[in-house]
């Protein structure tokens, strides 16, 4: 179950191919023909997040700080985590 949370946290956390072109005033490109990244965008956001999730619930495991509330701040980490690596990864899409 844990597992199944950490992979919706990182589907939740992935950005959208040039989602930080909105902060430029630049004109709409057309839409992108290749529905490959987009796919592969959500394939990285759905490992990144597991990966972030799984590790940081390994390492706070026996912390008294996390005590009752591992699995939020593990899913919590995993949509952070998801964020970071689709949002660097779609920065170099083009």
């Amino acid at each position: 179950m844990e597992t199944a949370f950490f992979l919706a946290m990182g589907w939740c956390g992935t950005k959208y191919p040039g989602w930080w072109k909105r902060f430029f005033k630049n004109p709409p490109l057309p839409p992108d023909p290749e529905p490959w990244w987009i796919i592969g965008t959500i394939g990285l956001g759905l490992i990144a997040g597991l990966a972030g999730g799984t590790f940081f619930s390994n390492a706070i495991r026996e912390s008294q700080f996390f005590s009752g509330q591992n699995a939020i701040a593990s899913g919590l980490f995993a949509f952070g985590t998801a964020s970071v690596v689709t949002g660097v990864a779609t920065a170099f899409k083009r």
